[in-house]
């Protein structure tokens, strides 16, 4: 079993944080299933982009992630900020959810960005 280095630019490593979900504890290169993000991987924009480009739900409608240009992306940080923090917590640069909330962020996001055409009631008879 080889030790993982301490990358450089990490010269002190951050507390461990205790898993709200299943209550293990998490520390650097050590994490239960609940991590999504940690503080090494960048800001909430960057988990918010992760969730879409990982989740299935924009390519199930015959669009590519990329579809969403990163000036319109930038213009709804603050609103996608909130999204994170609704969907996911995140403790000191942990982020902890389920697997099925990087798909409910992804929808919220697309909803906001292209909002899918409403469906017409059809009568049941």
């Amino acid at each position: 079993m080889t030790k993982k280095k301490v990358p450089p630019e990490l010269t002190e490593l951050p507390p461990e944080v205790r898993c709200p979900i299943c209550g293990l504890m998490n520390a650097w290169m050590r994490y239960c299933p609940h991590v999504r993000w940690t503080f090494d991987q960048g800001g909430p924009l960057d988990f918010a982009r992760f969730a879409i480009e990982t989740s299935p739900y924009i390519r199930g409608r015959g669009y590519e992630p990329s579809v969403i240009p990163d000036m319109w992306f930038n213009a709804q940080g603050e609103w996608i900020v909130e999204q994170v923090q609704l969907h996911f917590d995140a403790i000191d640069g942990y982020v902890f959810g389920h697997i099925g909330d990087l798909d409910v962020l992804t929808m919220d996001i697309w909803q906001l960005f292209r909002p899918d055409p409403a469906r017409r009631a059809q009568l049941r008879r």
